[in-house]
């Protein structure tokens, strides 16, 4: 059996590196169906200023034969393998694909619950049910808790890439301090290197020696407060750049915000 998958990316912006691109799949035997939702999902892209890659599946074999997207918007009446025995096998390889399951009989729904299964959307599909769904997907993926190891002073650690305020270079070593106040010496990165790692995650460059994470910054301005009160210099090439990229950032947490009450 010859199945064809579709890949489509579409960027809003190229000018905010710190920027996340959201893997969406559509898992459809309906040729006009998923072309009706890829449409709505670039809609959806621009008005709310997100990067996402659209993946298209012709049939559930391909959603569990192919690249896994991060949120599938999953028809349940399909040929070969429905959208309830495709839930099932991502859930038995842990997967954490989100899925939205797409169908026109509400009597469905009912046995279409699952781990990972976040909202139902029924057909017609209205652009805006899908909006509201999708960002309620993304809000969870932003809200997953995101770690990483590095080198310290005392040894390989792991970090809660939330609780990170903000990196300064120091000598030979980058210093990083946490929320609970604890301080850090990394020793084999860089802030180049961690800015690298961490720049699709909130993160942002304000200097050559300094990243800060968005999600720990109160306020922008001459100078950057961050949550536990320290003040931090831009450098001034930097500095309109930064407010900007801060204000954007904000207003996506609050559209996601939003669309999950």
């Amino acid at each position: 059996m010859n199945y064809r998958l579709y890949i489509i990316y579409y960027r809003v912006s190229l000018e905010k590196e710190y920027r996340m691109m959201y893997r969406i799949g559509i898992c459809d035997d309906e040729e006009a169906c998923r072309i009706k939702i890829s449409e709505s999902i670039r809609n959806i892209a621009l008005k709310n200023d997100i990067e996402v890659k659209i993946i298209q599946y012709e049939s559930g074999i391909q959603v569990m034969d192919c690249e896994k997207p991060d949120i599938l918007i999953l028809d349940i009446e399909m040929e070969h393998i429905d959208g309830l025995k495709v839930r099932d096998l991502l859930e038995q390889t842990d997967n954490e694909v989100l899925i939205i399951f797409c169908t026109s009989h509400d009597e469905i729904m009912s046995k279409a619950y699952g781990r990972n299964v976040t909202d139902f959307i029924k057909k017609p599909v209205r652009e805006e049910e899908i909006e509201k769904k999708l960002l309620h997907a993304i809000n969870i993926i932003n809200r997953r808790v995101k770690w990483i190891c590095l080198n310290t002073i005392s040894g390989l650690t792991k970090f809660k890439i939330s609780d990170i305020v903000y990196g300064i270079a120091q000598g030979r070593y980058l210093k990083i301090y946490m929320l609970d106040g604890s301080e850090y010496f990394i020793t084999d990165k860089g802030v180049s290197q961690l800015y690298e790692m961490l720049k699709d995650m909130n993160f942002a460059r304000i200097s050559r020696s300094i990243i800060i994470n968005f999600e720990n910054v109160n306020t922008i301005g001459d100078e950057i407060i961050m949550t536990d009160g320290v003040k931090l210099k831009s450098s001034r090439r930097m500095k309109k750049q930064i407010q900007e990229d801060f204000f954007n950032y904000m207003c996506k947490v609050a559209r996601v915000e939003r669309a999950d009450r």
